[in-house]
């Protein structure tokens, strides 16, 4: 059973960092050039779709070994009166709302694209990919804490 724990925890571990870290990549490093016309209509949309993949693949693996991992860690109780418990709840807070903001986010801008330029399509998003980002933020915030 020790085998299966560990390679949950690290299954989990690897794909939330992918994701958080993934999230602000994109906003610190993708939108910004696009914004400035280093990435056409064509490579944003690319890039946009990758990162739609990253975080459907994180958003369905969290799921499963962050269940896993409450199932076996914590009680009802635990998860109610404990800090380690608050923090846990604070980190499924964050992660359905960064998946929700998210997946509405790469959505709209991908949406955009099919209309207008990737400057203008970047900046019609760019207040969910924000949100975003600062959600990513409050998860290795929260993981760290935990």
């Amino acid at each position: 059973m020790a085998i299966i724990d560990t390679t949950v925890r690290v299954v989990h571990a690897l794909f939330a960092g992918a994701w958080a870290g993934g999230t602000l990549l994109f906003v610190g490093a993708v939108l910004p050039a696009a914004r400035n016309g280093v990435l056409d209509a064509p490579a944003l949309r690319a890039v946009t779709k990758r990162f739609s993949y990253l975080s459907i693949a994180a958003v369905l693996l969290l799921l499963f070994t962050g269940g896993h991992l409450a199932g076996t860690l914590y009680t009802f109780e635990r998860l109610q009166s404990t800090g380690a418990g608050h923090l846990v709840l604070s980190m499924v807070a964050l992660w359905f709302l960064l998946a929700g903001v998210a997946h509405v986010a790469t959505k709209r801008l991908t949406d955009a694209l099919e209309t207008d330029d990737p400057k203008s399509a970047v900046d019609r998003t760019w207040n969910l990919f924000v949100l975003a980002a600062l959600l990513a933020t409050g998860l290795l915030v929260v993981a760290g804490l935990l």
